[in-house]
């Protein structure tokens, strides 16, 4: 019986194990615009507080049509304080139409990126797709800091671009570009094959323990 409490100890130690939920650094409940009028390179600044790990690169999806174009987003570690010299480029990604809205961005997986205390920046390119601004809601991850908003026509650039200076003209930011927290898995909510795979062995090695004391039992 010693055993088997060990086994269902372990199954639970199994689920534990799922990843927490993800999400993303930047949100908010209601786009307060619906607005194009060039080709822009936005970048958005923030302070990570406590170390967070990146698994998907985002772009703003206008609810009106969903749409993304092909867009180019880029994350970057900044040199120095603030974000006002030199970046260094950490991951890139495209975002189109074949991946799923959530909240109000689309996300592609990139190869997961450990963020340690410190400056960093997201850029994105609009190619026209529309953008919002001064959002009712706007929220971010509690381990992170949102700092300015930067933009930049990008004079026939198609990659996203670092940004070395501020604008801040709005409360938060264009979107524009994102950037994805926690397991790719918490796309959808659902554990890592390898996740899975410990919670189904640890169920078979319960199911085991029990049709064998079930045995012993009738047995007896």
């Amino acid at each position: 019986m010693h055993r088997l409490s060990l086994l269902v100890a372990a199954a639970g130690a199994c689920l534990a194990a799922a990843p927490a939920l993800a999400g993303p650094a930047f949100e908010f409940d209601t786009p307060a615009n619906s607005f194009n009028n060039n080709n822009w390179n936005f970048a958005n600044s923030f302070t990570v507080l406590n170390t967070v790990t990146v698994s998907g690169l985002g772009y703003y999806a206008d609810p009106t049509n969903g749409q993304v174009d092909n867009n180019s987003v880029a994350l970057f570690s900044c040199d120095t304080a603030g974000c006002l010299t030199t970046g260094t480029q950490l991951a890139s990604a495209t975002v189109t139409n074949t991946y799923a809205v959530l909240g109000h961005f689309r996300y592609v997986t990139v190869p997961t990126i450990t963020l340690t205390p410190g400056d960093y920046e997201v850029a994105g390119v609009s190619v026209g797709d529309n953008y919002t601004w001064n959002d009712p809601g706007f929220h971010t991850d509690p381990s992170i800091v949102y700092n300015d908003n930067r933009w930049q026509l990008t004079g026939g650039a198609t990659n996203a671009f670092f940004l070395n200076y501020t604008r801040n003209d709005v409360t938060d930011g264009y979107w524009g570009p994102n950037v994805f927290f926690g397991d790719a898995g918490g796309f959808t909510g659902t554990p890592e094959p390898a996740t899975w795979a410990m919670m189904i062995a640890g169920f078979g090695l319960v199911g085991g323990a029990l049709r064998r004391a079930h045995r012993r039992a009738v047995a007896a």
